[in-house]
């Protein structure tokens, strides 16, 4: 049957092509940090992107509704996409202060998992990974076999590993908190 998805994107020019992208999903409005954080803290980069004079890459900022919307994306844009991205981020749980998180790409070695891991390191902050078999966002369709972007996700609390996950309880000032938000805010843009 035909339909339409809605999805947000937003693209910053810079002097190549070649592209940062960012991503997270817009579908379960109630809960904080599964699903407010990311898209809250996407806005602030993006505006703070939009500030940098200069940029060498184009950005590609999207929000879509988890799983059939990255693949609704994909479907429309991966020529381009593979084409273009150097860089990807998943943005998901990401408004608390508890432990960091990272979910490298399917193949671990890409510029986005080299440079988070710096970033972590050089910060020195203390995180677990994730082997992407735990994946559970939308970084399993950008590097999904066949599709294979450079995405990987850098998290506080990961999805399903917080006892407030998918509850009531996932909700601003008690799980998110201005502070989480600012700490992720000031990693992303490092």
């Amino acid at each position: 049957k035909n339909g339409v998805l809605n999805y947000g994107e937003i693209i910053i020019p810079g002097k190549t092509e070649k592209e940062v992208f960012f991503s997270s999903y817009i579908c379960h409005p109630s809960l904080a940090n599964n699903e407010i954080s990311g898209p809250s803290l996407l806005t602030f980069l993006a505006d703070y992107i939009k500030k940098i004079k200069n940029r060498r890459y184009t950005y590609r900022i999207i929000f879509v509704p988890e799983t059939i919307g990255s693949v609704t994306y994909l479907s429309k844009n991966y020529k381009k996409m593979k084409k273009n991205i150097r860089y990807g981020f998943n943005l998901s749980c990401v408004g608390d202060e508890r432990a960091y998180s990272f979910i490298p790409s399917r193949n671990k070695n890409t510029l986005s998992d080299k440079v988070s891991l710096n970033i972590l390191s050089k910060k020195k902050i203390i995180f677990k990974e994730y082997s992407w078999n735990s994946r559970g966002s939308d970084e399993r369709q950008y590097c999904s076999p066949g599709i294979d972007l450079p995405v990987c996700s850098v998290l506080r609390s990961k999805f399903g590993e917080y006892k407030e996950y998918h509850t009531s309880l996932d909700k601003l000032g008690t799980v998110v908190t201005a502070k989480g938000l600012s700490q992720s805010f000031d990693l992303y843009t490092e």
